[in-house]
């Protein structure tokens, strides 16, 4: 039974096939977990940028920017749908996505990352790319499930640094 209004989401396992794929093809020891709720942050539109929730590295990394969606009262999880994964230097790339991807300030937007190396982060944003639609990717895309993850109100209200 789903729990949420905004997809078919139950307040379960998250990305299960990524890590069953990963897991098969990698010993890069990064899961869907570490992917939805390592190094959270958020922002609010580009001219709030020195209000924003920065627990970001300036080395290379795979990062997700998240939409929160939704909220299950019997488990008393937020539901989050990834609009956005990238690769890079993982500060610069969200500092550029915060100004140019059209975000105004009543979007409140969050982010996740994880500092891995640049050629284990190309691999991942594509197996992510290949397994699930991220609205804002333009390029690549063949996926077609939704990427979710289940947050905690303390996670949305300051992030898991």
């Amino acid at each position: 039974m789903s729990c949420y209004s905004e997809c078919d989401c139950s307040c379960g396992p998250e990305g299960e096939k990524f890590d069953s794929i990963i897991r098969s093809e990698t010993n890069f020891g990064i899961t869907s977990n570490d992917l939805i709720h390592s190094n959270m942050g958020w922002f609010c539109g580009f001219d709030n940028l020195k209000q924003i929730r920065w627990p970001i590295s300036k080395d290379d990394g795979v990062y997700i920017l998240w939409e929160k969606n939704d909220y299950c009262s019997e488990h008393n999880l937020f539901h989050s749908k990834a609009i956005y994964v990238g690769k890079g230097q993982v500060k610069t790339r969200i500092y550029r996505h915060a100004k140019n991807k059209g975000f105004t300030e009543e979007n409140l937007v969050y982010f996740t990352f994880v500092d891995i190396e640049n050629r284990k982060a190309k691999y991942i944003e594509q197996l992510l790319l290949d397994l699930y639609d991220f609205p804002l990717n333009k390029a690549e895309k063949r996926g077609v499930n939704k990427f979710c993850g289940y947050i905690t109100q303390g996670e949305a209200d300051f992030g898991s640094m």
